[in-house]
């Protein structure tokens, strides 16, 4: 009896402290303990009042972890140009060809239209004169003259004009040789009032002009002069009249009558008559 006795009470203390460890022992993943069996006394256990510090630093990645890269996308195959998209030779385009022919491209006007829009010109010219007064037309032959002119503004309503303008003419009187010459040189400008009639680079113009000018006169090839004629004669000139000009693709001409007016004439020296005079010609130049 006294051996079984110690027998169960090894065994009952025994199961004592195994319930006592099971009771002790904290739930996983919680911070309080789980009750024991009913009637078994659980001791009291202090929570924990510290959490234990968090991993700062990630544990080193190993090839497992290391994502592999995603697959690059295939690059599109670049089509082939198309028949009609294929450059082909080199062809000239009307705009080309008008910019290689026109000296005036630069200047920002077409083939078509003329190279200025003011209109300006030389013109070299001549044609025939003479006196319009009876003294000086009594002792002088009708003879010619000669111009060269610088135009302005024959493209506009309003243009000037610049010319030196030339003349001879026979001269008969006593005291002079047979062969004698009356000869003018000189220069005037005058004001010109256009009325232009345009078609693409072609210029039709009725225009009439007035001015002012100077010319000397002078006898030539003759040895003596007993007569009563002066020798030289200066005058002063208003050159007034109309004309008729064209203009086509750098081409300029006008034909043109002009009276001259003049004044201070001492030609004459015993009647005193005036060196009025007429002229009509043509010119013909170059547009720029």
């Amino acid at each position: 009896m006294t051996k079984m006795s110690y027998v169960a009470g090894s065994i009952g203390a025994l199961l004592l402290s195994l319930g006592t460890a099971y009771a002790e022992t904290p739930a996983t993943g919680t911070g309080t303990a789980v009750p024991a069996e009913p009637g078994m006394p659980v001791p009291d256990t202090p929570s924990p009042t510290t959490a234990p510090p968090a991993m700062t630093t990630a544990p080193p990645a190993t090839t497992d972890d290391v994502a592999a890269p995603a697959p690059q996308a295939a690059p599109m195959p670049t089509p082939a140009p198309s028949a009609a998209a294929a450059p082909g030779p080199y062809s000239p385009s009307v705009s080309d060809r008008d910019a290689a022919n026109n000296q005036y491209v630069e200047r920002g006007w077409g083939k078509d239209l003329p190279g200025s829009i003011v209109g300006t010109g030389f013109l070299i010219g001549g044609g025939v004169q003479d006196f319009s007064r009876s003294g000086a037309r009594g002792v002088t032959n009708t003879g010619g003259f000669w111009s060269a002119r610088l135009v302005a503004g024959t493209r506009q309503f309003i243009g000037l004009e610049g010319a030196y303008i030339g003349s001879a003419q026979g001269i008969n009187a006593l005291g002079l040789d047979s062969n004698a010459v009356l000869v003018s040189n000189g220069v005037e400008g005058a004001l010109r009032l256009n009325a232009p009639i345009q078609h693409g680079p072609t210029l039709l113009e009725p225009f009439v002009f007035g001015g002012l000018g100077w010319s000397r006169f002078h006898v030539a090839r003759t040895s003596v002069n007993t007569s009563d004629i002066a020798t030289d004669d200066d005058v002063m000139t208003v050159p007034y009249g109309a004309g008729l000009a064209f203009a086509h693709r750098g081409l300029m001409a006008d034909a043109r009558f002009t009276y001259r007016s003049t004044f201070y004439n001492d030609l004459l020296r015993t009647t005193g008559g005036k060196l009025d005079n007429w002229s009509a010609g043509a010119q013909v130049g170059f547009e720029f």
